[in-house]
Protein backbone atom coordinates (compact mmCIF):
# COMPACT_ATOMS: atom_id res chain seq x y z
CA UNK A 1 0.00 0.00 0.00
CA UNK A 2 2.89 2.33 0.69
CA UNK A 3 4.19 1.65 -2.83
CA UNK A 4 0.76 2.58 -4.24
CA UNK A 5 0.77 5.81 -2.23
CA UNK A 6 4.21 6.73 -3.54
CA UNK A 7 3.06 5.83 -7.05
CA UNK A 8 0.21 8.34 -6.67
CA UNK A 9 2.75 11.05 -5.88
CA UNK A 10 4.62 10.21 -9.07
CA UNK A 11 1.49 10.17 -11.24
CA UNK A 12 -1.11 12.86 -11.89
CA UNK A 13 -4.27 11.38 -10.32
CA UNK A 14 -6.26 14.18 -8.68
CA UNK A 15 -7.51 12.50 -5.51
CA UNK A 16 -6.41 9.65 -3.22
CA UNK A 17 -8.07 8.49 0.01
CA UNK A 18 -5.94 6.38 2.34
CA UNK A 19 -7.93 4.50 5.01
CA UNK A 20 -5.90 3.50 8.04
CA UNK A 21 -6.77 1.35 11.07
CA UNK A 22 -5.72 2.59 14.53
CA UNK A 23 -1.97 2.71 15.09
CA UNK A 24 -1.11 1.65 11.54
CA UNK A 25 1.69 4.14 10.94
CA UNK A 26 -0.39 6.42 8.73
CA UNK A 27 1.60 9.51 9.73
CA UNK A 28 4.85 7.80 8.76
CA UNK A 29 3.31 6.73 5.45
CA UNK A 30 2.21 10.32 4.86
CA UNK A 31 5.69 11.61 5.65
CA UNK A 32 7.25 9.09 3.26
CA UNK A 33 5.04 10.42 0.48
CA UNK A 34 5.76 14.03 1.45
CA UNK A 35 9.50 13.33 1.46
CA UNK A 36 9.29 11.73 -2.01
CA UNK A 37 7.38 14.73 -3.35
CA UNK A 38 10.00 17.05 -1.84
CA UNK A 39 12.77 14.99 -3.44
CA UNK A 40 11.00 15.41 -6.79
CA UNK A 41 11.11 19.18 -6.26
CA UNK A 42 7.34 19.47 -5.82
CA UNK A 43 5.52 22.17 -3.91
CA UNK A 44 3.75 20.36 -1.05
CA UNK A 45 1.17 21.59 1.47
CA UNK A 46 0.13 19.60 4.54
CA UNK A 47 -3.05 20.34 6.51
CA UNK A 48 -3.64 19.14 10.08
CA UNK A 49 -6.63 19.65 12.36
CA UNK A 50 -4.84 21.32 15.28
CA UNK A 51 -1.65 23.25 15.96
CA UNK A 52 -0.47 20.44 18.25
CA UNK A 53 -0.83 17.95 15.38
CA UNK A 54 1.04 20.30 13.03
CA UNK A 55 3.89 20.66 15.53
CA UNK A 56 4.06 16.90 16.09
CA UNK A 57 4.08 16.18 12.36
CA UNK A 58 6.96 18.63 11.88
CA UNK A 59 8.93 17.02 14.70
CA UNK A 60 8.50 13.59 13.13
CA UNK A 61 9.42 14.90 9.69
CA UNK A 62 12.60 16.42 11.12
CA UNK A 63 13.47 13.19 12.96
CA UNK A 64 12.63 10.70 10.18
CA UNK A 65 13.63 12.77 7.13
CA UNK A 66 16.15 15.38 8.34
CA UNK A 67 17.22 16.25 4.80
CA UNK A 68 13.74 17.50 3.93
CA UNK A 69 13.49 21.22 4.64
CA UNK A 70 10.01 22.25 5.77
CA UNK A 71 8.14 25.33 6.98
CA UNK A 72 5.76 25.43 9.91
CA UNK A 73 3.18 28.01 8.77
CA UNK A 74 1.53 29.21 11.99
CA UNK A 75 -0.76 31.94 13.36
CA UNK A 76 0.88 35.33 13.92
CA UNK A 77 0.31 35.11 17.67
CA UNK A 78 2.01 31.72 18.02
CA UNK A 79 5.51 31.78 19.50
CA UNK A 80 7.99 29.67 17.49
CA UNK A 81 9.35 26.59 19.24
CA UNK A 82 12.15 24.21 18.31
CA UNK A 83 10.70 21.50 16.07
CA UNK A 84 14.00 20.31 14.62
CA UNK A 85 16.94 21.71 12.68
CA UNK A 86 15.19 21.24 9.32
CA UNK A 87 12.00 23.12 10.30
CA UNK A 88 11.70 26.88 9.76
CA UNK A 89 8.81 29.06 10.91
CA UNK A 90 6.56 31.40 8.92
CA UNK A 91 3.71 33.41 10.45
CA UNK A 92 2.68 35.45 7.43
CA UNK A 93 2.00 34.50 3.82
CA UNK A 94 4.91 36.61 2.58
CA UNK A 95 7.30 34.51 4.70
CA UNK A 96 6.31 31.25 2.97
CA UNK A 97 8.90 30.43 0.28
CA UNK A 98 7.98 30.37 -3.38
CA UNK A 99 8.84 27.40 -5.57
CA UNK A 100 9.46 23.84 -4.28
CA UNK A 101 8.74 23.62 -0.55
CA UNK A 102 7.02 21.59 2.17
CA UNK A 103 4.67 23.76 4.23
CA UNK A 104 2.69 22.48 7.24
CA UNK A 105 -0.30 24.37 8.69
CA UNK A 106 -3.73 23.77 10.16
CA UNK A 107 -6.83 23.55 7.98
CA UNK A 108 -8.07 26.86 9.39
CA UNK A 109 -4.74 28.56 8.61
CA UNK A 110 -4.84 27.35 4.99
CA UNK A 111 -8.47 28.46 4.69
CA UNK A 112 -7.59 31.99 5.85
CA UNK A 113 -4.57 32.31 3.54
CA UNK A 114 -4.34 33.83 0.07
CA UNK A 115 -2.61 31.36 -2.23
CA UNK A 116 -0.68 33.22 -4.92
CA UNK A 117 1.24 30.17 -6.12
CA UNK A 118 -0.78 26.92 -5.84
CA UNK A 119 0.92 23.84 -4.47
CA UNK A 120 1.31 20.60 -6.42
CA UNK A 121 -0.18 18.50 -3.59
CA UNK A 122 -2.22 18.98 -0.48
CA UNK A 123 -1.97 16.20 2.12
CA UNK A 124 -4.82 16.26 4.67
CA UNK A 125 -3.93 14.45 7.91
CA UNK A 126 -6.71 13.00 10.12
CA UNK A 127 -9.03 13.53 7.16
CA UNK A 128 -12.10 11.94 8.81
CA UNK A 129 -12.09 14.87 11.24
CA UNK A 130 -12.32 17.31 8.32
CA UNK A 131 -15.86 18.22 7.25
CA UNK A 132 -16.74 18.66 3.58
CA UNK A 133 -17.27 22.38 4.23
CA UNK A 134 -13.76 22.72 5.67
CA UNK A 135 -12.29 20.68 2.82
CA UNK A 136 -13.91 23.02 0.30
CA UNK A 137 -12.02 25.95 1.84
CA UNK A 138 -8.81 24.14 0.83
CA UNK A 139 -9.72 23.83 -2.85
CA UNK A 140 -7.51 26.76 -3.86
CA UNK A 141 -4.41 25.36 -2.18
CA UNK A 142 -3.65 22.63 -4.75
CA UNK A 143 -5.22 20.70 -7.65
CA UNK A 144 -4.27 17.29 -6.24
CA UNK A 145 -5.18 15.88 -2.85
CA UNK A 146 -4.22 12.99 -0.57
CA UNK A 147 -6.64 12.44 2.34
CA UNK A 148 -5.28 10.21 5.09
CA UNK A 149 -7.18 9.12 8.17
CA UNK A 150 -8.91 6.59 10.38
CA UNK A 151 -12.58 6.02 9.38
CA UNK A 152 -13.35 4.70 12.87
CA UNK A 153 -12.64 7.99 14.61
CA UNK A 154 -15.19 10.48 15.88
CA UNK A 155 -16.58 12.67 13.07
CA UNK A 156 -16.35 16.48 13.17
CA UNK A 157 -18.43 18.09 15.90
CA UNK A 158 -21.10 20.40 14.45
CA UNK A 159 -22.82 22.80 16.86
CA UNK A 160 -25.83 23.65 14.67
CA UNK A 161 -28.87 21.77 13.38
CA UNK A 162 -27.86 19.98 10.16
CA UNK A 163 -31.26 18.48 9.27
CA UNK A 164 -31.63 20.74 6.21
CA UNK A 165 -28.53 19.18 4.63
CA UNK A 166 -29.24 15.53 5.39
CA UNK A 167 -30.32 14.78 1.82
CA UNK A 168 -27.79 17.04 0.16
CA UNK A 169 -25.57 15.40 -2.41
CA UNK A 170 -22.54 16.71 -0.55
CA UNK A 171 -23.53 17.48 3.07
CA UNK A 172 -21.23 20.20 4.44
CA UNK A 173 -21.08 18.66 7.95
CA UNK A 174 -20.09 15.15 6.82
CA UNK A 175 -16.43 14.00 6.90
CA UNK A 176 -14.87 14.89 3.55
CA UNK A 177 -13.72 11.33 2.71
CA UNK A 178 -17.26 9.99 3.24
CA UNK A 179 -18.72 12.58 0.86
CA UNK A 180 -16.12 11.72 -1.76
CA UNK A 181 -16.62 7.97 -1.43
CA UNK A 182 -20.42 8.31 -1.79
CA UNK A 183 -20.20 10.57 -4.85
CA UNK A 184 -19.25 8.44 -7.84
CA UNK A 185 -18.70 11.56 -9.97
CA UNK A 186 -15.56 12.38 -7.96
CA UNK A 187 -12.50 10.56 -9.40
CA UNK A 188 -11.05 9.19 -6.18
CA UNK A 189 -8.66 6.29 -5.74
CA UNK A 190 -8.94 4.41 -2.43
CA UNK A 191 -6.24 2.51 -0.56
CA UNK A 192 -6.14 1.00 2.93
CA UNK A 193 -3.23 0.17 5.20
CA UNK A 194 -3.30 -3.56 6.02
CA UNK A 195 -1.73 -3.70 9.48
CA UNK A 196 -2.16 -2.11 12.90
CA UNK A 197 1.11 -1.83 14.78
CA UNK A 198 -0.45 -0.58 18.00
CA UNK A 199 -3.13 -3.13 18.81
CA UNK A 200 -2.57 -6.65 20.15
CA UNK A 201 -3.71 -9.53 17.97
CA UNK A 202 -7.05 -10.23 19.66
CA UNK A 203 -7.95 -6.54 20.00
CA UNK A 204 -7.43 -6.08 16.26
CA UNK A 205 -9.90 -8.90 15.64
CA UNK A 206 -12.46 -7.14 17.88
CA UNK A 207 -11.95 -3.63 16.47
CA UNK A 208 -12.34 -4.83 12.86
CA UNK A 209 -16.11 -4.83 13.47
CA UNK A 210 -16.00 -1.02 13.23
CA UNK A 211 -14.37 -0.93 9.77
CA UNK A 212 -15.39 -1.70 6.20
CA UNK A 213 -11.94 -3.01 5.23
CA UNK A 214 -9.78 -5.80 6.56
CA UNK A 215 -6.50 -5.48 8.46
CA UNK A 216 -4.28 -7.61 10.70
CA UNK A 217 -2.16 -7.02 13.78
CA UNK A 218 1.60 -6.59 13.51
CA UNK A 219 2.05 -8.84 16.54
CA UNK A 220 0.99 -12.46 16.85
CA UNK A 221 -1.23 -14.07 19.51
CA UNK A 222 0.24 -13.74 23.00
CA UNK A 223 3.24 -11.63 22.01
CA UNK A 224 1.97 -8.78 24.17
CA UNK A 225 0.58 -9.45 27.62
CA UNK A 226 0.11 -8.01 31.08
CA UNK A 227 0.70 -10.11 34.18
CA UNK A 228 -0.06 -8.87 37.69
CA UNK A 229 1.73 -10.39 40.65
CA UNK A 230 0.40 -11.12 44.10
CA UNK A 231 -2.94 -12.55 45.11
CA UNK A 232 -6.28 -11.01 44.29
CA UNK A 233 -7.86 -8.79 46.91
CA UNK A 234 -11.31 -8.54 48.43
CA UNK A 235 -12.82 -7.13 45.23
CA UNK A 236 -12.87 -10.22 43.03
CA UNK A 237 -14.34 -8.23 40.17
CA UNK A 238 -11.43 -5.80 39.85
CA UNK A 239 -8.77 -8.47 40.39
CA UNK A 240 -10.63 -10.92 38.17
CA UNK A 241 -10.61 -8.43 35.31
CA UNK A 242 -6.90 -7.79 35.85
CA UNK A 243 -6.18 -11.53 35.85
CA UNK A 244 -8.03 -11.90 32.53
CA UNK A 245 -5.36 -9.70 30.91
CA UNK A 246 -2.81 -12.48 31.40
CA UNK A 247 -4.65 -14.53 28.76
CA UNK A 248 -5.83 -11.81 26.38
CA UNK A 249 -5.68 -8.10 25.79
CA UNK A 250 -9.31 -7.22 26.69
CA UNK A 251 -11.40 -7.70 29.83
CA UNK A 252 -14.86 -6.37 30.70
CA UNK A 253 -15.71 -5.57 34.33
CA UNK A 254 -19.51 -5.64 34.55
CA UNK A 255 -21.23 -4.14 37.59
CA UNK A 256 -24.82 -5.07 38.49
CA UNK A 257 -27.43 -2.72 37.06
CA UNK A 258 -29.74 -1.30 39.77
CA UNK A 259 -33.39 -2.33 39.57
CA UNK A 260 -34.30 1.30 38.90
CA UNK A 261 -31.87 1.43 35.99
CA UNK A 262 -28.28 2.65 35.74
CA UNK A 263 -27.26 6.18 36.68
CA UNK A 264 -27.15 8.25 33.51
CA UNK A 265 -24.22 10.65 33.04
CA UNK A 266 -22.73 10.35 36.53
CA UNK A 267 -22.17 6.82 37.83
CA UNK A 268 -19.94 7.18 40.87
CA UNK A 269 -19.67 3.42 41.43
CA UNK A 270 -18.48 2.75 37.87
CA UNK A 271 -15.97 5.62 38.12
CA UNK A 272 -14.63 4.23 41.41
CA UNK A 273 -14.18 0.76 39.90
CA UNK A 274 -12.37 2.17 36.87
CA UNK A 275 -9.94 4.00 39.17
CA UNK A 276 -9.59 0.89 41.33
CA UNK A 277 -8.42 -1.13 38.33
CA UNK A 278 -5.57 1.34 37.77
CA UNK A 279 -4.67 1.38 41.46
CA UNK A 280 -4.68 -2.43 41.75
CA UNK A 281 -2.55 -2.87 38.64
CA UNK A 282 0.14 -0.78 40.31
CA UNK A 283 -0.34 -2.30 43.77
CA UNK A 284 0.12 -5.79 42.31
CA UNK A 285 3.29 -4.79 40.49
CA UNK A 286 1.94 -5.56 37.02
CA UNK A 287 4.48 -6.29 34.30
CA UNK A 288 3.94 -5.57 30.61
CA UNK A 289 5.56 -7.64 27.89
CA UNK A 290 5.90 -6.40 24.32
CA UNK A 291 8.28 -6.94 21.41
CA UNK A 292 10.57 -4.45 23.22
CA UNK A 293 10.88 -6.74 26.24
CA UNK A 294 9.34 -6.78 29.73
CA UNK A 295 9.19 -4.02 32.33
CA UNK A 296 7.07 -2.92 35.31
CA UNK A 297 3.90 -0.96 34.58
CA UNK A 298 4.12 2.71 35.59
CA UNK A 299 1.36 5.30 36.20
CA UNK A 300 2.25 7.12 32.96
CA UNK A 301 1.50 3.89 31.05
CA UNK A 302 -2.18 3.99 32.05
CA UNK A 303 -5.03 6.00 30.55
CA UNK A 304 -8.69 6.32 31.56
CA UNK A 305 -11.58 7.56 29.45
CA UNK A 306 -15.33 8.11 29.59
CA UNK A 307 -17.69 9.84 27.17
CA UNK A 308 -19.02 12.33 29.74
CA UNK A 309 -16.79 14.95 31.35
CA UNK A 310 -18.46 14.49 34.72
CA UNK A 311 -17.41 10.82 34.71
CA UNK A 312 -13.83 11.77 33.91
CA UNK A 313 -13.92 14.19 36.84
CA UNK A 314 -15.17 11.42 39.16
CA UNK A 315 -12.40 9.09 37.99
CA UNK A 316 -9.81 11.82 38.60
CA UNK A 317 -11.18 12.30 42.10
CA UNK A 318 -10.98 8.55 42.78
CA UNK A 319 -7.40 8.29 41.46
CA UNK A 320 -6.11 10.98 43.81
CA UNK A 321 -2.34 11.40 43.61
CA UNK A 322 -1.94 8.89 40.76
CA UNK A 323 -3.29 11.49 38.35
CA UNK A 324 -1.46 14.42 39.91
CA UNK A 325 2.07 13.52 38.84
CA UNK A 326 3.02 16.13 36.24
CA UNK A 327 3.60 14.29 32.97
CA UNK A 328 4.14 11.01 34.84
CA UNK A 329 0.70 10.25 36.19
CA UNK A 330 -2.39 8.43 34.93
CA UNK A 331 -4.08 10.45 32.16
CA UNK A 332 -7.88 10.85 32.20
CA UNK A 333 -9.71 12.41 29.28
CA UNK A 334 -12.63 12.16 26.86
CA UNK A 335 -12.36 9.98 23.73
CA UNK A 336 -12.28 13.12 21.59
CA UNK A 337 -9.05 14.14 23.36
CA UNK A 338 -7.61 10.62 23.19
CA UNK A 339 -7.71 10.53 19.38
CA UNK A 340 -4.19 10.12 18.05
CA UNK A 341 -2.78 9.11 21.47
CA UNK A 342 -1.94 5.74 23.00
CA UNK A 343 -0.99 4.09 26.30
CA UNK A 344 0.17 0.63 27.28
CA UNK A 345 -3.05 0.05 29.25
CA UNK A 346 -6.44 1.74 28.88
CA UNK A 347 -9.38 1.59 31.30
CA UNK A 348 -12.60 2.90 29.75
CA UNK A 349 -16.27 3.28 30.63
CA UNK A 350 -18.52 1.72 28.00
CA UNK A 351 -20.56 4.49 26.27
CA UNK A 352 -23.77 2.47 26.72
CA UNK A 353 -23.26 1.80 30.44
CA UNK A 354 -25.79 4.47 31.41
CA UNK A 355 -28.15 3.98 28.45
CA UNK A 356 -31.16 1.66 28.40
CA UNK A 357 -32.99 3.17 25.39
CA UNK A 358 -30.24 3.82 22.84
CA UNK A 359 -30.66 6.65 20.35
CA UNK A 360 -28.88 6.87 17.01
CA UNK A 361 -26.33 9.10 18.74
CA UNK A 362 -25.74 6.50 21.48
CA UNK A 363 -25.29 3.74 18.90
CA UNK A 364 -22.69 5.69 16.93
CA UNK A 365 -19.53 3.65 17.48
CA UNK A 366 -16.91 6.38 17.03
CA UNK A 367 -16.31 6.94 20.75
CA UNK A 368 -16.25 3.23 21.56
CA UNK A 369 -13.89 2.61 18.65
CA UNK A 370 -11.50 5.32 19.82
CA UNK A 371 -11.55 4.14 23.44
CA UNK A 372 -11.06 0.50 22.42
CA UNK A 373 -8.06 1.24 20.23
CA UNK A 374 -5.70 3.40 22.33
CA UNK A 375 -3.85 0.55 24.11
CA UNK A 376 -0.78 -1.45 23.14
CA UNK A 377 -1.06 -4.21 25.75
CA UNK A 378 -4.28 -4.27 27.76
CA UNK A 379 -7.82 -2.84 27.85
CA UNK A 380 -10.37 -3.01 30.68
CA UNK A 381 -13.92 -1.92 29.85
CA UNK A 382 -15.96 -1.00 32.95
CA UNK A 383 -19.74 -1.00 32.55
CA UNK A 384 -23.11 -1.85 33.98
CA UNK A 385 -24.07 -5.42 33.08
CA UNK A 386 -27.26 -4.59 31.17
CA UNK A 387 -25.44 -3.64 27.95
CA UNK A 388 -25.65 -7.06 26.29
CA UNK A 389 -29.35 -7.45 27.11
CA UNK A 390 -30.14 -3.90 26.04
CA UNK A 391 -28.50 -4.41 22.65
CA UNK A 392 -30.10 -7.83 22.14
CA UNK A 393 -33.58 -6.49 22.93
CA UNK A 394 -33.27 -3.25 20.99
CA UNK A 395 -34.78 -2.98 17.52
CA UNK A 396 -33.19 -0.05 15.67
CA UNK A 397 -35.54 2.20 13.72
CA UNK A 398 -34.37 3.18 10.24
CA UNK A 399 -35.60 6.77 10.39
CA UNK A 400 -32.81 8.30 8.30
CA UNK A 401 -33.65 10.31 5.19
CA UNK A 402 -34.22 8.44 1.95
CA UNK A 403 -30.95 7.57 0.23
CA UNK A 404 -28.79 7.85 3.34
CA UNK A 405 -27.11 4.86 5.02
CA UNK A 406 -28.76 3.33 8.10
CA UNK A 407 -26.27 4.62 10.67
CA UNK A 408 -28.36 3.52 13.68
CA UNK A 409 -28.71 -0.02 12.32
CA UNK A 410 -25.02 -0.24 11.50
CA UNK A 411 -24.03 1.10 14.93
CA UNK A 412 -26.35 -1.36 16.65
CA UNK A 413 -24.92 -4.28 14.69
CA UNK A 414 -21.34 -3.23 15.42
CA UNK A 415 -21.97 -2.69 19.14
CA UNK A 416 -23.73 -6.04 19.43
CA UNK A 417 -21.03 -7.89 17.50
CA UNK A 418 -18.28 -6.55 19.78
CA UNK A 419 -20.19 -7.34 22.98
CA UNK A 420 -21.08 -10.88 21.84
CA UNK A 421 -17.49 -11.54 20.79
CA UNK A 422 -16.26 -10.58 24.25
CA UNK A 423 -18.95 -12.61 26.00
CA UNK A 424 -18.30 -15.72 23.88
CA UNK A 425 -14.59 -15.42 24.54
CA UNK A 426 -15.09 -15.41 28.32
CA UNK A 427 -13.76 -11.88 28.68
CA UNK A 428 -16.63 -10.59 30.87
CA UNK A 429 -16.06 -10.58 34.64
CA UNK A 430 -19.02 -9.92 36.92
CA UNK A 431 -18.36 -7.64 39.88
Amino acid sequence: MLAALLEHVENHDPLLILKAPPGSGKTHSTLRAVALAAHRRRRVAVATQTNAQADDLCRRLAADFPRVRAVRYAPAARTPIDLGASIAWARAAKEVPAGPAVVVATTSKWAASTIDEPYDFLFVDEAWQTSWADFMTLSAVAPRFVLVGDPGQIPPVVAIDVARWQTSRRPPHTPAPEVILRDRSLPARTLSLPVTRRLPHDTAAMVRAFYDFDFDAWTGPGERRLVAGGAGGADRGVDGAIDRLATGSVAVLALPTPDAGPPLEEDVEVAAHAAAVAQRLLERGATITTERGSRPLEPKDIGLSASHRVMNTRMLDALGGLAGLAGQGVRVDTPERWQGLEREVMIVVHPLSGVVRPSAFDLSTGRLCVMASRHRVGLVVVTRDHVGETLAAYLPVADQAVGLPDEAGRGHAQNLAVWEQLARGGRVVRA
